[in-house]
């Protein structure tokens, strides 16, 4: 059951943006912010972008878990 979740969360990461989708993994599943993503992580991307997939993500899960 836990091993499907997972899959299907790293899914749908992908699906939102293939660039990307290894912050947004990492700040769904570790509760991090932009700011930290930023700073520590160096994401490759502004923060407009980066709220735009990260919104994306969730309504692709929601569609996801239909």
């Amino acid at each position: 059951y836990y091993s499907e979740r997972i899959d299907m969360i790293r899914k749908v990461a992908m699906a939102t943006d293939e660039d990307l989708y290894i912050y947004i993994l990492k700040a769904v599943t570790e509760d991090l912010s932009y700011t930290y993503l930023k700073s520590r992580l160096d994401i490759p991307c502004g923060k407009d972008m980066y709220y735009d997939r990260y919104r994306k993500f969730f309504w692709l899960l929601s569609k996801e878990r239909e």
